[in-house]
């Protein structure tokens, strides 16, 4: 029997740990993933009252739904579904996930929005997917989705008849070099929504740098620990600068992510 359930402070702590391989929870990497993502769950959950649910079978979990209100465009936004191990595809684990948060919005258990309810679910699925597994693009489709614009992986579900999401456009943040960002790497880390941020994404990039050189200088920068630092160099987490020059790359091309480096570098 499957039991969906709430995130809260009881069992915040099987979510933060829920997308953790089983062979990497003694890695150290990993545990600081860990570590981010219990801080910005914390935070979420203080401010929002509810982030996540997870699906529950004899007492282990073996799904996630995980979400965020964004208020100015009455909108939920859905971070990830997921379930990870194949024993439990198929059996209507993610449907539930979903139908569980479908009625929290429209029991307004979900609130804060200027009308009372969310105009609609948003998501943006990451391609791909395991082998013999849904992608998530695949299953929110099947769920009645719709694209927004020309991206297959930017989707939404109105929530209201005739309501069509348009996204607001952000003012772009444009990076605000520092004197003593010269001859140096700087990488930004802090809060995440997900573990795999800091291991996956944040050390790869400084292992691709050190491919290249390995004596620059390289520091970390939290964005919720060094707030100014971050802020009056107009970055976000995630992102990395050499030698005062924004990286624009993602770091799994690592072919295009070196050669940006090397350019940062003069090289």
């Amino acid at each position: 029997m499957t039991i969906i359930k709430d995130v809260t402070k009881e069992n915040i702590e099987d979510l933060c740990w829920f997308c953790v391989p089983e062979t990497k929870r003694n890695d150290p990497e990993w545990i600081k993933g860990v570590e981010d993502k219990r801080r910005w769950a914390g935070a979420m959950l203080k401010k929002q009252g509810s982030l996540a649910k997870l699906a529950y079978q004899d007492n282990c979990a073996v799904g996630m739904i995980q979400y965020q209100t964004i208020l100015e465009e009455g909108i939920v936004y859905i971070d990830c579904i997921w379930v990870p191990w194949e024993r439990y595809w198929q059996k209507g684990i993610a449907t539930k996930l979903l139908l569980s948060l479908l009625d929290d919005i429209k029991n307004s258990a979900i609130g804060g929005f200027n009308d009372g309810q969310a105009l609609a679910l948003v998501t943006k699925t990451f391609p791909g997917g395991a082998p013999n597994q849904l992608t998530a693009r695949q299953f929110f489709t099947k769920k009645g989705f719709q694209p927004i614009g020309k991206d297959p992986d930017y989707l939404y579900y109105p929530l209201r008849p005739g309501f069509v999401y348009r996204p607001k456009k952000k003012k772009a943040v444009k990076y605000q070099p520092q004197k003593e960002d010269k001859g140096k790497v700087l990488i930004i880390s802090g809060p995440n929504a997900c573990p795999a941020t800091y291991p996956y994404f944040l050390k790869r990039m400084e292992k691709y740098i050190r491919e290249i050189d390995t004596k620059i200088p390289l520091q970390w920068l939290d964005a919720s620990q060094e707030s100014f630092a971050v802020k009056k160099r107009g970055v976000k987490i995630g992102d990395c600068i050499v030698n005062a020059k924004l990286i624009k790359s993602f770091v799994l091309d690592k072919e295009n992510f070196q050669k940006e480096v090397n350019k940062a570098l003069g090289k």
